[in-house]
């Protein structure tokens, strides 16, 4: 049992860093690809293919005009990207 915690917690510690930044990236490219270039879902997510595959992808419109947000998960990790209109998208926290 203590090996499978030890086991856990070094895959944690190796797999963390990529995720945070694969999924970071992810945000943030396909929020300029919707947001910024205007292409559709589909077409942002093709370009990504097959490693898209691994992450939960939401794209939130916003409520307010030019205030949208997408979102990456892989496993427990998260990332996001903000839309404003007229500063484009940036890495939220």
């Amino acid at each position: 049992m203590v090996l499978i915690l030890i086991g856990a917690g070094v895959a944690y510690v190796m797999v963390q860093p990529y995720a945070q930044i694969g999924g970071t990236y992810l945000a943030k490219q396909i929020c300029s690809c919707v947001f910024v270039a205007g292409r559709s879902d589909a077409s942002c997510r093709a370009e990504f293919e097959p490693d898209i595959d691994k992450f939960q992808v939401k794209i939130h419109h916003g409520l307010q005009p030019g205030h949208s947000v997408v979102r990456t998960r892989l496993l427990i990790f998260s990332s996001a990207a903000k839309y404003t209109e007229g500063y484009g998208c940036t890495v939220a926290k």
